[in-house]
This record gives C-alpha cells, structure tokens and sequence, in this order.
C-alpha cells in the first residue's frame, strides 16, 4: 500500500512537472532576472551590480525549478458546491477513517461480519471498520441482528460458509461504536464458498436506499465514503465509473432534500496509481455536475393548470 502510494504521488508530481504551467514558472523566473538587470543597469550604470545579477543566472534558474515544483505538486482533494444546495461533494485521496464524518461501510446481503480467509477480508472497508471500532466481530455481529431483526428476509437453504438470512439490496444500518457513525450498506451477494459478487444495477439501487435511510434515520453529518463495489464486491465497472454515478446519484437524491452539508468520495493512493486515475479528469466532472445542475424550485405551474 505505501508503495503504491509513493508511486501515485511521484507520478502525478513528475506529469505536473512536465506541463506548459511548471514550465511558465521556470522561465517567469529568468524574466525575474532580467528584470533586475535592466532595473539596476539603469539606477546602478557606474557599478558593478548589473553584471553579479547577471552572473547569479543559475541561481535563478534553480529558484525557478523549486518554485515549479511545490506549485506544481499534485493536490489530494477536489470539491465543488452543489449549484443552488448548500452542499458540498469533494473526491479525496487518502485514507479512508482519517476523514471526518459518518462512514459508508458496503456489505453484503447476509451481513456476514466473521473475518477470515472465507468471508470477510481484514483488508477490506468493512474488516478495517470492524478491527478499529469493535475489536471483533461479537459485539457488531449482536447489533447488527438487533438492527435486522424486524426487516422482511429470505431464508437460504443448503450448506453455507456464512449466515443463512438474505436481505435486500439497499437494506441499510446505522452503527455508533466509540462515537463515530458507520452505515452498513448492502451491495451484493455472498455465496455458500463466501465469494461475495455485486452489479451496477444493484450498487444503483443501493445508493438510491442509502440516501433515502439517510434522509430519515440519519443527522445531516458529513458523509465520508470508499468506492463502493469495486473491491471484494467484484462490480465490474471502473472505479470512475462508480465515482461518477455516485455523484449523480446523490446530486439526484438532493433534489429531494438536504441530508447532508457534504459527502467525501475517497480513493486510496495505491488505486490512484495501479489503475492510473486522474484526479484532475473526476474533479472536471465534479464541477460540471455541481456547476450545471438545476434544481426545480416547485413553483412552476404544471402542464395543464388553469390560470
């Protein structure tokens, strides 16, 4: 994971610096020095003082490249505010629990919490979560049941490596261990060898349930979240994909109402760089979904209203 990191950051460092911007940066600075020459040449013209300016070039020349090169240096977040919402929805690089807000935790269907080598990863979102907030998985697996107990499920029959209890797509829970809020959100199915599966259509349906439950059980806090489906989950669409539907989903959702002043999508530096996201490419969608949706004020008269 450090490794991938490194590799994102220095990528994107060296692509900054190769652009016409770090470049304008280098040569502002010989123009800086110029400058000084003429200035002096013209206060100073019995004085040696315009020919050691002169003579300081690489000096310039290297105070241009620093410049060039912490101007340049590649930016971790993006955010824009929604267009007549008082919401903001920023994409973010970084580790996932250092940010503040309640957190999206995908799950499956089953809402099996053991982690092992079968079932849960403890390198996934949901054993991170589990391992920080709970220790193991007793206590979240207990109210994770109390939470499940009066919502409809069907019964899987046959021999099972998890839970034998399925819940529908979108079934949503609102956990608070050790002060911080987590939204367990089922996104696929688990079989009975503990392979969990996902669609786009369900991360779709999903993500329209998770802004509904929000709306009504949760308490307008910042919502942070990973990449929903595109890990153990197996979605088979490209983490921008996710990204972008992900914000139209939710910019669609605040149509309705306000449910949270911000949401945070974070990516983690060893994706950024295996899969070679460009942070500048989603941030350009972002402004265009902010900047250019339109929300109906609910004031206009319908198709066929008399006056």
């Amino acid at each position: 994971m450090m490794l991938w990191g490194c590799t994102y950051y220095l990528r994107a460092w060296l692509r900054n610096l190769l652009s016409l911007r770090a470049l304008s940066a280098v040569l502002g600075s010989f123009g800086a020095l110029w400058l000084l020459v003429q200035m002096t040449a013209f206060f100073f013209k019995d004085t040696r003082a315009p020919d050691a300016i002169r003579n300081a070039w690489p000096w310039f020349g290297v105070a241009g490249l620093l410049i060039a090169a912490w101007g340049r240096k590649p930016h971790t977040r993006v955010s824009h505010k929604l267009n007549g919402r008082d919401v903001t929805i920023e994409i973010a690089v970084g580790d996932l629990f250092s940010f503040p807000g309640a957190l999206i935790v995908g799950t499956n269907t089953t809402f099996d919490t053991r982690i092992s080598r079968e079932l849960i990863s403890d390198r996934s979102v949901q054993g991170t979560f589990t391992r920080r907030y709970y220790g193991d998985e007793t206590q979240l697996d207990v109210e994770l049941s109390a939470h499940l107990s009066n919502i409809p499920c069907q019964d899987l029959h046959g021999a099972r490596c998890g839970k034998a209890k399925r819940y529908p797509i979108g079934t949503c829970v609102r956990l608070n261990p050790k002060q911080r809020t987590g939204y367990f959100l089922a996104i696929g199915d688990i079989n009975e060898h503990g392979v969990a599966s996902g669609t786009f259509d369900n991360l779709k349906e999903a993500l329209v349930k998770l802004w509904v439950f929000v709306g009504r059980r949760g308490l307008k806090e910042a919502l942070v979240m990973p990449v929903l489906g595109t890990g153990f989950s197996r979605v088979p669409q490209t983490r921008e994909e996710v990204v972008r539907e992900t914000i139209k989903s939710f910019v669609a959702a605040c149509s309705e109402m306000t449910f949270a002043d911000k949401l945070t999508i974070v990516m983690t530096p060893s994706d950024m760089a295996k899969y070679r996201i460009s942070l500048d490419e989603l941030g350009l969608f972002l402004r265009h979904e902010c900047r250019y949706t339109v929300f109906s004020t609910g004031a206009q008269n319908a198709i066929g209203t008399p006056v």
